[in-house]
């Protein structure tokens, strides 16, 4: 005990600088957590299943508790969530799998059996009901009885007598079990086989069924045109009147009364009756947003489709839900000098762009870049959301391309410039007959700083554009006029334009690989005006060019639709000698291209990620959501990004982002103080001490005070180094304090630090 006690007291003076950090191996997954679909109170919290998880919500204190795909949930496509009144809150997701959280013991457990069965296509879990110790898990074809106390299925009620319908609700009226779809209501009596269909309803147009609740041992069917009712043990529907033409979202008793939510385009309104003779009373609508669910607690909370959790506060709503970005599209990552990410949404997704900046805190990490919010991003006074690419401009300008009104500049977290067709210079569209419909589609910088822009263009060629000033520039016409639909562009040490022909989304034929010297350097390109492509017919594996990369040799890495293509020296392009392929990646359809600080590139395809080495020759890992244990998104990776300095590698998909730290990171030109950490180490430890700040390829050296050398090993991750705590026997050290010793390839840097060694 004394000997714990002083290293610890030795530790105090250490000056060695410890630092938190994502482990290496470790997932992490960012999502819009907007879009609630139910939502439960369960004591002071709220829990909401949303489009991008689940969070709970702290009503006392305003604090988020988030639950993604790397924290118990099989997919973050949730659609309902539910108490059980014991320990367990039951979630349902879009795929048929149901994940329980125990609220005491902080676990979760899996089941899988909707999710995995053949039988059916659509298995989205709709809803929960509890009777006793059983659960009915209601999915899109039916509702399955689920024992707790066995933790299994007994039978499932699926052969409901319509032909093929969407079950939306359920609901238990005493021994009857009553099913909404798509096509009308069916009803039975538990353990029965024998179903009852009803196909229309007094007063109400439409025969499919939105909602369902036992009022007074009443069963009430809300549907998009009104509400009508079951007496107990009377099978004849009839109206409620005073509930017609509502589009009923839900019906909830609450205290011995009838909540009623109607919900249609961007409005809500909540009613309530104490029978259902009674005149409706409003007690709160709102013209805003859409309500998805009423959440009973000590003031009146609403789910809504796009705002989280809706509460009114005097005449004032307010809306609730995690800092998280706009929406779940992820088309486009850059990650600055200061380990800032910035994402793009993309064409089709009309959520702007948003920037995470890890080093904040976690309510303020994520800000979203909207039209609504930055008028500079509108498109002639109208809200335009439409922005799909992202570039790294000069002295920490990010620029951020639209599909239709140009590019804007970025500056310090706030929007100061558009360039578009009533700019000046101005960009020319990327239609004819619809000039200000301009497509830019990115930004590079050359190495004397200048800015340049591509975009697409269908006729003129007009489609390159280098910034002299703030309002002028010079065009450089493609001089192929091959429609001009270049994407993405990277500029290489000669300062050579290399461009794409199209995009993973759009997936057009393609041109093939261009590039672009106006000073002549290139090989092959004297007689056209310094341009050059390359096609199938010079020995590319596909005329699609989807993304490009410089590697840290100043190799260009081009990514086509059946694989990469790899141009050693750049200045000889047309040379099929100074070309080679990287075969582990023949026929990946290649969306995006990120080199790491070891020189490995990180291959996103709509098959997952691939890792290659620096030359390409050898796969190094690969990443799918099966692989990763459902860590990874999709394998439908558009977009790939690596902070260099704290070694995190960004996925952009379709359904979030997600997030792995990786082993490599950039190295330092010159030593500095390491850091270093956990300090104190504890033994065994299942993560790593990590030694950070080295120099391009360091010798560590583990040391005892006495100048002894535990251990001596290569930093293994360009800028980083990791120690299991094992001497070079493979033992762990014993208690103490060790000096972390590292040298410089040649042996002229040398730094030190400490760490206190505790073994349990």
């Amino acid at each position: 005990m004394h000997r714990i006690q002083k290293i610890f007291l030795v530790f105090l003076f250490l000056t060695v600088h410890a630092q938190s950090q994502q482990h290496v191996g470790e997932w992490r997954s960012f999502t819009d957590m907007k879009s609630v679909r139910s939502a439960v109170q369960i004591g002071g919290n709220i829990w909401a299943a949303t489009g991008g998880g689940v969070f709970a919500f702290d009503t006392a204190n305003g604090s988020f508790t988030k639950f993604t795909n790397v924290d118990g949930l099989d997919t973050n496509d949730v659609l309902t969530i539910a108490y059980d009144g014991t320990h367990y809150i039951w979630i349902g997701e879009a795929g048929g799998y149901v994940n329980v959280y125990d609220i005491n013991t902080h676990q979760w457990q899996t089941i899988a059996d909707i999710a995995n069965s053949t039988e059916h296509t659509q298995k989205g879990i709709k809803s929960f009901s509890f009777k006793g110790d059983t659960v009915f898990i209601v999915s899109e074809f039916g509702a399955s009885v689920f024992k707790r106390s066995r933790w299994e299925f007994g039978d499932t009620y699926q052969n409901l007598g319509f032909i093929s319908p969407q079950v939306s609700c359920m609901a238990l009226q005493q021994s009857r079990i009553w099913v909404g779809t798509d096509k009308g209501l069916t009803a039975s009596y538990l353990g029965s086989s024998v179903w009852t269909q009803y196909t229309s309803f007094p007063g109400i147009a439409s025969s499919a069924v939105t909602a369902l609740a036992v009022f007074n041992d009443t069963l009430l069917v809300g549907s998009a045109s009104g509400v009508v009712y079951f007496a107990l043990n009377d099978n004849t529907p009839k109206a409620i009147p005073l509930l017609s033409n509502r589009s009923v979202r839900e019906l909830r008793v609450v205290n011995g009364r009838l909540y009623v939510l109607s919900s249609s385009g961007s409005n809500f309104t909540v009613e309530t009756l104490a029978s259902i003779f009674d005149m409706p009373q409003t007690v709160t609508s709102n013209s805003d947003v859409q309500g998805v669910c009423i959440i009973p607690a000590s003031s009146l909370w609403i789910a809504t489709a796009s705002k989280g959790l809706a509460h009114l506060i005097g005449s004032t709503w307010n809306y609730s839900y995690p800092n998280g970005p706009n929406s779940n599209f992820f088309s486009s990552l850059a990650v600055d000098a200061d380990g800032v990410l910035w994402c793009a949404s993309g064409e089709i997704a009309d959520a702007g762009f948003y920037r995470y900046n890890p080093s904040l805190s976690e309510n303020k990490q994520w800000k979203n870049f909207t039209s609504d919010k930055y008028p500079l991003m509108q498109k002639n006074g109208a809200l335009f959301d439409y922005y799909y690419n992202v570039s790294l401009g000069v002295t920490g300008s990010v620029w951020v391309s639209s599909w239709g009104d140009g590019v804007v500049k970025v500056v310090g977290d706030s929007v100061v410039r558009k360039y578009n067709y009533y700019s000046k210079p101005s960009l020319p569209g990327a239609i004819t007959s619809v000039p200000d419909y301009v497509v830019s589609s990115g930004v590079a910088i050359d190495n004397e700083g200048k800015t340049w822009i591509v975009n697409r263009n269908e006729a003129t060629g007009r489609s390159l554009l280098r910034l002299d000033s703030d309002t002028t520039g010079t065009f450089f016409d493609d001089y192929y006029y091959s429609n001009g639909w270049f994407h993405g562009i990277v500029i290489d040490q000669n300062d050579t334009k290399w461009m794409g022909s199209t995009v993973p989304w759009h997936m057009d034929n393609g041109n093939g690989l261009y590039f672009f010297n106006e000073k002549n350097t290139i090989s092959g390109t004297e007689s056209y005006d310094g341009w050059g492509k390359l096609t199938t017919d010079d020995g590319l594996l596909s005329n699609i060019v989807l993304s490009l990369a410089i590697d840290l040799d100043g190799e260009i890495w081009a990514g086509l639709g059946l694989g990469v293509v790899i141009i050693h020296n750049p200045l000889y392009p047309f040379d099929p000698n100074n070309r080679s392929k990287s075969y582990p990646l023949i026929e990946q359809v290649i969306q995006s291209i990120a080199i790491d600080a070891v020189n490995n590139k990180w291959i996103g395809t709509k098959e997952g990620v691939f890792v290659v080495n620096a030359d390409g020759t050898q796969l190094l890992q690969s990443y799918t959501v099966t692989s990763t244990n459902k860590s990874l998104l999709s394998n439908d990776v558009r977009t790939i990004a690596i902070d260099q300095k704290h070694g995190i590698a960004y996925f952009g998909t379709e359904q979030g982002l997600s997030a792995l730290a990786i082993t490599a990171v950039q190295t330092s030109r010159t030593y500095s103080k390491l850091e270093c950490g956990p300090n104190p180490f504890i033994l065994p430890n299942d993560q790593p001490f990590t030694i950070r700040n080295l120099v391009a390829n360091s010798t560590i050296k583990i040391m005892t005070v006495s100048g002894s050398v535990v251990k001596q090993f290569e930093a293994q991750g360009g800028g980083r180094a990791f120690w299991d705590g094992r001497d070079k026997n493979g033992a762990f050290v014993a208690s103490g304090i060790y000096f972390i010793v590292a040298t410089a390839e040649n042996g002229s840097q040398t730094v030190t630090g400490k760490v206190a060694v505790i073994r349990k």
